[in-house]
Protein backbone atom coordinates (compact mmCIF):
# COMPACT_ATOMS: atom_id res chain seq x y z
CA UNK A 1 0.00 0.00 0.00
CA UNK A 2 1.09 2.98 -0.59
CA UNK A 3 2.22 5.37 2.51
CA UNK A 4 -0.12 8.57 2.91
CA UNK A 5 0.44 11.44 5.44
CA UNK A 6 -2.51 13.76 5.65
CA UNK A 7 -0.43 15.93 8.33
CA UNK A 8 1.70 18.17 5.81
CA UNK A 9 4.33 19.16 8.32
CA UNK A 10 5.54 15.68 9.39
CA UNK A 11 7.47 15.55 6.17
CA UNK A 12 8.86 18.89 6.10
CA UNK A 13 10.47 18.01 10.01
CA UNK A 14 11.49 14.74 8.89
CA UNK A 15 12.94 16.30 5.65
CA UNK A 16 14.53 19.20 8.06
CA UNK A 17 16.07 16.92 10.74
CA UNK A 18 17.32 14.45 9.20
CA UNK A 19 19.60 17.09 6.93
CA UNK A 20 20.29 18.51 10.13
CA UNK A 21 21.87 15.26 11.37
CA UNK A 22 24.05 14.75 8.23
CA UNK A 23 24.96 18.24 8.43
CA UNK A 24 25.98 17.37 11.85
CA UNK A 25 28.02 14.34 11.08
CA UNK A 26 29.45 15.79 8.04
CA UNK A 27 30.92 19.07 10.48
CA UNK A 28 31.56 17.22 13.90
CA UNK A 29 32.45 13.78 12.84
CA UNK A 30 34.42 14.52 9.72
CA UNK A 31 32.49 12.67 7.19
CA UNK A 32 33.08 13.74 3.52
CA UNK A 33 29.86 12.52 1.45
CA UNK A 34 32.09 13.54 -1.64
CA UNK A 35 34.05 10.54 -1.09
CA UNK A 36 31.91 7.94 -0.39
CA UNK A 37 30.98 5.17 -2.69
CA UNK A 38 28.11 4.98 -2.49
CA UNK A 39 27.22 8.49 -2.00
CA UNK A 40 24.39 7.85 1.10
CA UNK A 41 23.18 11.24 -0.73
CA UNK A 42 21.88 9.37 -3.00
CA UNK A 43 19.87 7.17 -1.04
CA UNK A 44 18.31 10.10 1.03
CA UNK A 45 16.54 11.92 -2.33
CA UNK A 46 15.47 8.03 -2.93
CA UNK A 47 13.95 8.10 0.21
CA UNK A 48 11.77 11.04 -0.03
CA UNK A 49 11.22 10.60 -3.70
CA UNK A 50 9.68 7.65 -3.57
CA UNK A 51 8.07 8.13 -0.35
CA UNK A 52 6.03 11.78 -1.24
CA UNK A 53 6.95 12.24 -4.60
CA UNK A 54 8.25 15.46 -6.33
CA UNK A 55 7.06 17.47 -3.60
CA UNK A 56 9.74 16.38 -1.14
CA UNK A 57 11.89 15.04 -3.79
CA UNK A 58 13.26 18.30 -5.43
CA UNK A 59 14.08 19.79 -1.87
CA UNK A 60 15.73 16.62 -1.03
CA UNK A 61 17.76 16.96 -4.27
CA UNK A 62 18.14 20.43 -3.31
CA UNK A 63 19.11 19.84 0.33
CA UNK A 64 21.65 16.84 -0.80
CA UNK A 65 23.37 19.76 -3.46
CA UNK A 66 24.01 21.77 -0.84
CA UNK A 67 24.96 19.10 1.39
CA UNK A 68 27.17 18.15 -1.38
CA UNK A 69 28.90 21.42 -2.24
CA UNK A 70 29.26 22.64 1.48
CA UNK A 71 31.48 18.86 1.76
CA UNK A 72 33.10 19.56 -1.62
CA UNK A 73 34.42 23.34 -0.30
CA UNK A 74 36.00 21.53 2.96
CA UNK A 75 37.76 19.25 0.59
CA UNK A 76 39.12 22.59 -1.24
CA UNK A 77 37.43 23.16 -4.14
CA UNK A 78 35.99 25.76 -5.28
CA UNK A 79 32.27 26.84 -7.70
CA UNK A 80 34.94 27.07 -10.79
CA UNK A 81 35.95 23.43 -10.15
CA UNK A 82 32.28 22.48 -9.28
CA UNK A 83 30.82 23.00 -12.70
CA UNK A 84 33.90 22.26 -14.71
CA UNK A 85 34.44 18.48 -14.16
CA UNK A 86 31.73 16.32 -14.65
CA UNK A 87 33.03 13.68 -12.38
CA UNK A 88 32.69 16.54 -9.41
CA UNK A 89 29.29 17.70 -10.39
CA UNK A 90 27.69 14.40 -11.31
CA UNK A 91 26.34 13.50 -8.12
CA UNK A 92 24.23 16.95 -8.26
CA UNK A 93 23.08 15.57 -11.64
CA UNK A 94 21.88 12.33 -10.05
CA UNK A 95 20.39 13.90 -7.04
CA UNK A 96 18.16 16.38 -9.60
CA UNK A 97 17.66 13.21 -11.78
CA UNK A 98 16.48 11.08 -8.82
CA UNK A 99 14.06 13.63 -7.85
CA UNK A 100 12.52 14.56 -11.24
CA UNK A 101 11.88 10.82 -12.38
CA UNK A 102 11.73 8.82 -9.15
CA UNK A 103 9.55 11.87 -7.57
CA UNK A 104 7.59 11.64 -10.54
CA UNK A 105 6.90 7.89 -10.71
CA UNK A 106 5.99 8.15 -6.88
CA UNK A 107 3.69 11.06 -7.70
CA UNK A 108 1.62 9.58 -10.74
CA UNK A 109 1.49 5.63 -8.43
CA UNK A 110 0.29 8.15 -5.72
CA UNK A 111 -2.31 9.23 -7.55
CA UNK A 112 -3.93 6.28 -9.02
CA UNK A 113 -3.77 5.43 -6.05
CA UNK A 114 -6.01 7.79 -4.66
CA UNK A 115 -7.99 7.46 -7.64
CA UNK A 116 -7.93 4.17 -6.71
CA UNK A 117 -9.08 4.25 -3.23
CA UNK A 118 -12.17 6.74 -4.28
CA UNK A 119 -13.25 4.40 -7.08
CA UNK A 120 -12.71 1.65 -4.11
CA UNK A 121 -14.65 3.93 -1.20
CA UNK A 122 -17.81 4.58 -3.94
CA UNK A 123 -17.85 1.17 -4.42
CA UNK A 124 -17.96 0.43 -0.98
CA UNK A 125 -20.85 3.14 -0.99
CA UNK A 126 -22.22 1.08 -3.75
CA UNK A 127 -22.06 -2.47 -1.93
CA UNK A 128 -23.58 -1.01 1.03
CA UNK A 129 -26.64 0.48 -0.86
CA UNK A 130 -27.13 -2.57 -2.66
CA UNK A 131 -26.92 -4.54 0.78
CA UNK A 132 -29.41 -2.23 2.73
CA UNK A 133 -31.61 -2.92 -0.99
CA UNK A 134 -31.18 -6.53 -0.65
CA UNK A 135 -31.84 -6.85 2.87
CA UNK A 136 -35.19 -4.69 2.14
CA UNK A 137 -36.04 -6.97 -0.42
CA UNK A 138 -35.35 -10.09 1.85
CA UNK A 139 -37.52 -8.53 4.48
CA UNK A 140 -39.88 -8.03 1.42
CA UNK A 141 -39.34 -11.95 0.77
CA UNK A 142 -40.33 -12.95 4.18
CA UNK A 143 -42.97 -11.17 4.55
CA UNK A 144 -44.68 -11.77 1.42
CA UNK A 145 -44.15 -15.44 2.64
CA UNK A 146 -45.83 -14.68 5.83
CA UNK A 147 -48.70 -13.41 4.63
CA UNK A 148 -48.95 -16.12 1.34
CA UNK A 149 -48.24 -18.88 3.89
CA UNK A 150 -50.76 -16.96 6.27
CA UNK A 151 -53.23 -16.64 3.47
CA UNK A 152 -52.70 -20.69 2.53
CA UNK A 153 -53.87 -21.06 6.28
CA UNK A 154 -56.82 -18.92 6.47
CA UNK A 155 -57.94 -20.50 3.52
CA UNK A 156 -57.82 -23.94 5.00
CA UNK A 157 -59.08 -22.84 8.24
CA UNK A 158 -62.09 -21.63 6.87
CA UNK A 159 -62.02 -24.90 4.57
CA UNK A 160 -62.26 -27.14 7.67
CA UNK A 161 -65.15 -24.92 8.76
CA UNK A 162 -66.86 -25.00 5.99
CA UNK A 163 -66.76 -28.57 6.14
CA UNK A 164 -66.91 -29.28 9.92
CA UNK A 165 -69.91 -26.92 9.95
CA UNK A 166 -71.64 -28.16 6.96
CA UNK A 167 -73.52 -31.18 8.12
CA UNK A 168 -76.96 -31.46 8.01
CA UNK A 169 -77.04 -32.97 11.23
CA UNK A 170 -76.98 -30.36 14.50
CA UNK A 171 -75.17 -32.47 16.80
CA UNK A 172 -73.05 -33.28 14.40
CA UNK A 173 -72.06 -29.23 13.92
CA UNK A 174 -71.91 -29.12 18.18
CA UNK A 175 -69.61 -32.26 18.01
CA UNK A 176 -67.43 -30.77 15.03
CA UNK A 177 -67.58 -27.01 16.49
CA UNK A 178 -65.35 -28.08 19.37
CA UNK A 179 -62.94 -29.67 17.41
CA UNK A 180 -62.81 -26.32 15.64
CA UNK A 181 -62.62 -24.48 18.49
CA UNK A 182 -59.74 -26.80 20.04
CA UNK A 183 -57.44 -26.75 17.08
CA UNK A 184 -57.99 -23.26 15.90
CA UNK A 185 -57.97 -21.23 19.00
CA UNK A 186 -56.30 -23.50 21.22
CA UNK A 187 -58.87 -23.74 24.28
CA UNK A 188 -58.10 -25.96 26.73
CA UNK A 189 -61.60 -26.07 28.15
CA UNK A 190 -64.71 -25.92 26.00
CA UNK A 191 -68.81 -25.63 26.99
CA UNK A 192 -71.49 -25.30 24.65
CA UNK A 193 -75.11 -24.89 26.11
CA UNK A 194 -78.70 -24.88 24.46
CA UNK A 195 -81.62 -22.68 25.10
CA UNK A 196 -84.62 -24.14 26.60
CA UNK A 197 -87.69 -23.78 25.03
CA UNK A 198 -88.31 -21.07 28.29
CA UNK A 199 -86.13 -18.96 27.08
CA UNK A 200 -84.57 -18.85 30.98
CA UNK A 201 -82.74 -21.81 31.38
CA UNK A 202 -79.41 -23.09 29.34
CA UNK A 203 -79.03 -26.53 29.22
CA UNK A 204 -75.53 -28.48 28.64
CA UNK A 205 -74.96 -29.71 25.31
CA UNK A 206 -71.13 -30.42 24.90
CA UNK A 207 -68.54 -29.82 27.09
CA UNK A 208 -64.94 -30.27 26.73
CA UNK A 209 -61.78 -30.40 28.77
CA UNK A 210 -61.79 -29.89 33.12
CA UNK A 211 -62.81 -26.88 35.32
CA UNK A 212 -61.60 -27.52 38.71
CA UNK A 213 -65.06 -26.06 39.44
CA UNK A 214 -67.31 -27.89 36.58
CA UNK A 215 -69.75 -26.66 34.64
CA UNK A 216 -73.42 -27.13 35.39
CA UNK A 217 -75.27 -28.86 33.51
CA UNK A 218 -78.29 -26.02 34.00
CA UNK A 219 -77.62 -22.23 33.74
CA UNK A 220 -80.67 -20.23 35.29
CA UNK A 221 -80.73 -16.64 33.51
CA UNK A 222 -82.13 -15.25 36.38
CA UNK A 223 -79.11 -15.02 37.99
CA UNK A 224 -75.94 -12.29 36.83
CA UNK A 225 -73.49 -14.70 35.24
CA UNK A 226 -71.33 -13.97 32.13
CA UNK A 227 -74.11 -16.01 30.20
CA UNK A 228 -76.37 -13.47 31.05
CA UNK A 229 -74.96 -10.54 29.48
CA UNK A 230 -74.15 -12.35 26.45
CA UNK A 231 -77.59 -13.55 26.49
CA UNK A 232 -78.83 -9.73 26.98
CA UNK A 233 -75.97 -8.24 24.40
CA UNK A 234 -75.62 -10.74 21.75
CA UNK A 235 -72.26 -9.86 22.07
CA UNK A 236 -68.73 -11.69 22.58
CA UNK A 237 -68.11 -11.15 26.55
CA UNK A 238 -64.94 -11.92 28.60
CA UNK A 239 -65.73 -13.00 32.48
CA UNK A 240 -65.14 -9.98 34.90
CA UNK A 241 -64.73 -10.16 38.69
CA UNK A 242 -68.10 -10.27 39.09
CA UNK A 243 -68.83 -13.43 37.60
CA UNK A 244 -69.17 -16.87 39.14
CA UNK A 245 -66.12 -18.61 39.17
CA UNK A 246 -67.53 -21.47 37.02
CA UNK A 247 -67.89 -19.61 34.02
CA UNK A 248 -65.71 -19.64 31.29
CA UNK A 249 -62.90 -16.72 30.44
CA UNK A 250 -64.75 -15.71 27.10
CA UNK A 251 -68.13 -16.54 25.98
CA UNK A 252 -70.01 -15.18 22.63
CA UNK A 253 -73.89 -16.42 21.56
CA UNK A 254 -75.02 -18.43 19.07
CA UNK A 255 -77.70 -16.61 16.95
CA UNK A 256 -80.55 -18.23 14.11
CA UNK A 257 -81.20 -16.06 11.20
CA UNK A 258 -84.28 -14.33 13.25
CA UNK A 259 -82.45 -13.04 15.68
CA UNK A 260 -83.42 -15.78 18.58
CA UNK A 261 -80.83 -17.10 20.32
CA UNK A 262 -79.74 -20.94 19.95
CA UNK A 263 -76.89 -21.51 22.35
CA UNK A 264 -74.18 -20.28 23.83
CA UNK A 265 -70.12 -21.38 23.48
CA UNK A 266 -68.00 -20.84 26.38
CA UNK A 267 -64.13 -21.08 26.16
CA UNK A 268 -61.68 -21.62 29.14
CA UNK A 269 -57.95 -22.15 29.64
CA UNK A 270 -56.86 -19.82 26.36
CA UNK A 271 -53.26 -18.32 26.86
CA UNK A 272 -52.94 -14.73 27.16
CA UNK A 273 -50.85 -14.24 24.25
CA UNK A 274 -53.28 -15.90 21.81
CA UNK A 275 -56.03 -13.31 23.22
CA UNK A 276 -55.90 -10.85 20.38
CA UNK A 277 -58.33 -9.34 17.90
CA UNK A 278 -57.82 -12.00 15.74
CA UNK A 279 -58.52 -14.79 18.21
CA UNK A 280 -61.88 -12.56 18.96
CA UNK A 281 -62.35 -12.39 15.00
CA UNK A 282 -62.13 -16.23 14.23
CA UNK A 283 -64.42 -17.11 17.42
CA UNK A 284 -67.13 -14.26 16.10
CA UNK A 285 -66.62 -15.97 12.44
CA UNK A 286 -67.40 -19.29 13.58
CA UNK A 287 -70.28 -18.27 15.74
CA UNK A 288 -72.11 -16.79 13.03
CA UNK A 289 -71.55 -19.53 11.05
CA UNK A 290 -72.85 -22.33 13.54
CA UNK A 291 -76.31 -20.12 13.42
CA UNK A 292 -76.55 -20.14 10.34
CA UNK A 293 -75.21 -23.87 9.71
CA UNK A 294 -77.92 -24.93 12.79
CA UNK A 295 -81.05 -22.94 11.40
CA UNK A 296 -80.06 -25.17 7.89
CA UNK A 297 -79.57 -28.19 10.03
CA UNK A 298 -83.03 -27.71 12.12
CA UNK A 299 -84.95 -26.89 8.92
CA UNK A 300 -83.42 -30.24 7.51
CA UNK A 301 -84.54 -32.06 10.72
CA UNK A 302 -88.02 -30.50 10.20
CA UNK A 303 -88.60 -32.16 7.24
CA UNK A 304 -87.01 -36.16 8.16
CA UNK A 305 -89.71 -35.29 11.32
CA UNK A 306 -91.34 -38.21 9.73
CA UNK A 307 -88.94 -40.47 8.99
CA UNK A 308 -87.32 -40.44 12.45
CA UNK A 309 -89.50 -39.88 14.86
CA UNK A 310 -92.82 -41.85 15.93
CA UNK A 311 -95.57 -39.75 14.59
CA UNK A 312 -96.84 -37.07 16.76
CA UNK A 313 -94.19 -38.05 19.32
CA UNK A 314 -90.40 -36.76 20.06
CA UNK A 315 -90.09 -41.08 20.51
CA UNK A 316 -87.45 -41.92 18.20
CA UNK A 317 -87.37 -44.90 15.96
CA UNK A 318 -84.54 -47.09 16.39
CA UNK A 319 -82.22 -46.28 13.68
CA UNK A 320 -82.07 -42.49 14.35
CA UNK A 321 -82.08 -43.39 17.82
CA UNK A 322 -78.98 -45.37 17.61
CA UNK A 323 -77.37 -43.13 15.44
CA UNK A 324 -77.75 -40.35 18.04
CA UNK A 325 -75.88 -42.76 20.62
CA UNK A 326 -73.30 -42.95 18.28
CA UNK A 327 -72.73 -39.07 18.83
CA UNK A 328 -72.47 -39.26 22.39
CA UNK A 329 -70.05 -42.34 22.09
CA UNK A 330 -68.03 -40.62 20.01
CA UNK A 331 -68.52 -37.38 22.73
CA UNK A 332 -67.19 -39.26 25.34
CA UNK A 333 -64.38 -41.02 23.67
CA UNK A 334 -62.86 -37.87 22.44
CA UNK A 335 -64.15 -35.17 25.21
CA UNK A 336 -64.45 -37.19 28.34
CA UNK A 337 -68.42 -36.62 28.35
CA UNK A 338 -70.49 -38.59 30.34
CA UNK A 339 -73.87 -39.54 29.23
CA UNK A 340 -76.06 -41.97 30.72
CA UNK A 341 -78.21 -45.08 28.92
CA UNK A 342 -80.90 -47.15 30.16
CA UNK A 343 -83.91 -49.41 28.54
CA UNK A 344 -87.14 -50.11 30.30
CA UNK A 345 -89.13 -52.83 29.16
CA UNK A 346 -92.68 -52.20 27.70
CA UNK A 347 -95.45 -54.17 26.09
CA UNK A 348 -98.71 -52.50 24.54
CA UNK A 349 -100.32 -56.24 24.98
CA UNK A 350 -102.74 -55.62 21.82
CA UNK A 351 -103.25 -51.84 21.52
CA UNK A 352 -102.61 -49.53 18.92
CA UNK A 353 -98.54 -48.49 19.07
CA UNK A 354 -99.12 -45.12 17.98
CA UNK A 355 -101.63 -43.61 20.72
CA UNK A 356 -99.68 -45.76 23.42
CA UNK A 357 -96.61 -43.81 22.13
CA UNK A 358 -98.17 -40.82 22.04
CA UNK A 359 -99.60 -40.99 25.62
CA UNK A 360 -96.34 -42.14 26.53
CA UNK A 361 -94.56 -39.13 24.86
CA UNK A 362 -96.88 -36.26 27.03
CA UNK A 363 -95.81 -38.04 30.28
CA UNK A 364 -92.07 -38.47 29.25
CA UNK A 365 -91.88 -34.43 28.19
CA UNK A 366 -93.26 -33.67 31.87
CA UNK A 367 -89.93 -35.51 33.35
CA UNK A 368 -87.02 -35.30 30.84
CA UNK A 369 -85.19 -32.15 29.47
CA UNK A 370 -85.26 -31.09 26.22
CA UNK A 371 -82.58 -32.71 25.01
CA UNK A 372 -82.87 -36.31 26.16
CA UNK A 373 -83.62 -38.24 23.94
CA UNK A 374 -86.43 -41.24 24.12
CA UNK A 375 -86.30 -44.68 21.41
CA UNK A 376 -88.45 -46.98 21.30
CA UNK A 377 -87.31 -50.75 19.98
CA UNK A 378 -89.88 -52.80 18.78
CA UNK A 379 -87.83 -56.08 18.26
CA UNK A 380 -86.49 -55.66 21.88
CA UNK A 381 -89.82 -54.18 23.48
CA UNK A 382 -88.20 -51.54 24.99
CA UNK A 383 -87.59 -47.81 25.72
CA UNK A 384 -84.53 -46.43 25.31
CA UNK A 385 -83.66 -43.10 26.98
CA UNK A 386 -80.50 -41.31 26.16
CA UNK A 387 -79.62 -38.40 28.98
CA UNK A 388 -76.23 -36.38 27.19
CA UNK A 389 -73.90 -34.50 29.85
CA UNK A 390 -75.81 -36.74 32.58
CA UNK A 391 -72.98 -38.91 34.95
CA UNK A 392 -74.12 -42.63 35.54
CA UNK A 393 -74.46 -42.27 38.57
CA UNK A 394 -77.75 -40.46 38.59
CA UNK A 395 -79.18 -43.33 36.57
CA UNK A 396 -80.98 -45.34 39.53
CA UNK A 397 -82.64 -41.53 40.21
CA UNK A 398 -83.48 -40.90 37.33
CA UNK A 399 -85.30 -44.11 36.35
CA UNK A 400 -87.15 -44.34 39.27
CA UNK A 401 -88.19 -41.15 38.40
CA UNK A 402 -89.70 -42.23 35.11
CA UNK A 403 -91.47 -45.17 36.88
CA UNK A 404 -92.94 -43.55 39.23
CA UNK A 405 -94.42 -41.10 36.14
CA UNK A 406 -95.88 -44.17 34.34
CA UNK A 407 -97.34 -45.31 37.56
CA UNK A 408 -98.95 -42.08 38.42
CA UNK A 409 -100.68 -42.19 34.78
CA UNK A 410 -103.05 -44.21 33.20
CA UNK A 411 -99.90 -45.10 30.46
CA UNK A 412 -99.99 -49.13 29.37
Amino acid sequence: MIYTQERRWIPWTELVILFLLLAAASHFGSVRFSEWTPNPLFFVVLYFALRYGTRLGLPAAAGAALLYGWDYYRGGGDGYTLLHEWADYQPLAVYAGLALFVGHYSSTQRYRYRSLAEEHEDLQSRLALVEKSYSDLSMVKDALEKRIVGAQESLFTLYKMAKALGSDDPEIIFTDAVRLFRELIHAESIVIYRMDASGRVLRLKVSFGSKPEGYPGSVFLEQPSLYRRVCDSRQIQLRDAGDPPRDPLMAGPIIGEEGELIGIIGLDGLDFKTMNKATADLFKLILGWMGESCVRAFREAAKLRGERYFMDTLIMKPEPFYKRLSEETLRATDFSQKFTLFQLPIEFEGLDTDSALQEMDALLRQTLRADDVVGYDAFRGELLFLLPATAPELRERIESRIRGRFGEGDSP
